[in-house]
């Protein structure tokens, strides 16, 4: 996957699950949409551990 920010791989993530819950793709479009929305909301879920480690690094620096 190409790196992109939290808020495109978001964007991208909530058109795939709009695809999905339209109904109108095949089985195998559907497959394919579902594999592609678990990569998404991996994706978004690692940047966003990745700022909450962040933020709780320079907390702790500012409180030492």
């Amino acid at each position: 996957m190409k790196e992109l920010t939290y808020e495109q791989a978001l964007k991208e993530l909530e058109k795939t699950v709009e695809a999905l819950e339209n109904g109108e793709a095949s089985l195998d479009e559907s497959i394919a949409l579902f594999e592609k929305g678990i990569e998404l909301a991996d994706y978004c879920n690692t940047k966003l551990n990745v700022a909450q480690q962040k933020f709780t690094e320079l907390s702790s620096k500012k409180q030492g």
